[in-house]
């Protein structure tokens, strides 16, 4: 079957077809304008090798060098800011907006991506630093509850500064799409089965000359017949 028979059949079934596709146009209004839109802003940090690491003869004294070596500490972090626990934590320095951090693909180096999503850019531009701060206040704790001395600890330094809050729409349009492509679906099956019932109906046998016929009792116990709205006596 081609779209142009599909077509033809939609047609032909249109008392059916037009109501699903009204309620599937409101229903995709409804949904684009009632659901709220999100905003969205990231910053990255990188982890920065301490003296220790940095004097080491291969590093020249340069803390920059010996970035490579904190990949797997980079990857702790990351998870360490996602749990549980650090969610309440943040929800008790008053961060209300959902928060993710994840070390980028293909980084090349200890980075850790911080990405703060909410319904209004001045609350997502506000938390921002808050994440921030709590990201550094992270990885010194981790640290100093493997008894690391002070002078080595390993610091988390901003590479990529907290961007501008933008919408986020990628989530309205697949949830437009989904019920676009649903209403769509139920439209087709929906005219199909009309059709289909059509079809049946057509098919069945009828009485010769439209004639319904309905055999009663009559009342005095005779039965009777009842012919085109009139009633006359069974011979």
């Amino acid at each position: 079957m081609d779209f142009a028979e599909t077509f033809r059949v939609i047609r032909r079934r249109w008392r059916v077809a037009v109501p699903v596709l009204v309620l599937t146009v409101i229903a995709i209004v409804v949904a684009y304008v009632g659901r709220p839109t999100t905003y969205q802003s990231t910053a990255q940090i990188s982890l920065l090798a301490n003296g220790v690491m940095a004097d080491q003869p291969v590093n020249g004294n340069n803390p920059y060098v010996a970035v490579g070596n904190l990949n797997p500490l980079a990857a702790i972090l990351a998870g360490a800011l996602s749990s549980d626990q650090a969610a309440q934590q943040l929800e008790m320095l008053g961060m209300t907006n959902g928060f993710t951090a994840a070390v980028p693909a293909f980084a090349a180096g200890p980075f850790v991506s911080l990405t703060d999503t909410g319904h209004s850019s001045r609350s997502v531009r506000d938390s921002m630093p808050i994440v921030i701060r709590f990201a550094q206040q992270r990885l010194r704790q981790m640290q100093e509850a493997d008894s690391v001395p002070k002078s080595d600890l390993i610091q988390a330094i901003v590479i990529s500064p907290a961007s501008s809050p933008q919408a986020v729409l990628k989530s309205k349009i697949e949830l437009v799409a989904g019920l676009a492509i649903a209403g769509l679906v139920l439209l087709v099956l929906l005219s199909f089965a009309a059709e289909g019932r059509a079809v049946r109906q057509a098919e069945s046998p009828e009485v010769p000359g439209d004639r319904r016929a309905i055999e009663l009792a009559h009342p005095g116990g005779q039965p009777t017949m009842v012919l085109d709205g009139q009633e006359e006596p069974n011979r």
